[in-house]
């Protein structure tokens, strides 16, 4: 019954889904490896993979109720995730994601409203 929904719902969702998840991967990967950002937020991700490889969880599978227990990992990965792109410098961020910050120059804004011109001091002594 589910695979009936779900491999449609994959086929129509992975074309516009798939760009923007290799995309996040990618920044992640850059932000992780980039000596720019903190250690303590490159930490992150790798201590997160690493909770997920050992055996043993902070919460027990079957000692909570609703399935939150089987979820704690993926819980702690979404969390390294978010925090590694949010805290991240901006500037590194739009940088690993190839968007150019808007620039305050005058000259960008509006070409033809700028003079071009030389000066030079002259010395009244």
């Amino acid at each position: 019954m589910f695979s009936r929904l779900a491999f449609p719902l994959l086929f129509f969702l992975a074309p516009r889904l798939g760009p923007r998840i290799f995309k996040f991967g990618r920044l992640v990967w850059r932000l992780t490896f980039d000596k720019r950002v903190s250690i303590f937020l490159r930490a992150l991700v790798p201590l997160a993979v690493i909770y997920i490889v050992l055996p043993f969880d902070l919460i027990k599978d079957w000692g909570v109720p609703y399935g939150i227990g089987r979820f704690d990992d993926l819980i702690i990965m979404g969390l390294a995730l978010l925090f590694l792109t949010k805290l991240a410098p901006p500037a590194i961020v739009d940088e690993h994601m190839d968007r150019i910050p808007p620039s305050d120059r005058p000259e960008d804004k509006d070409p033809d409203k700028v003079v071009d011109g030389t000066s030079r001091l002259i010395d009244d002594e």
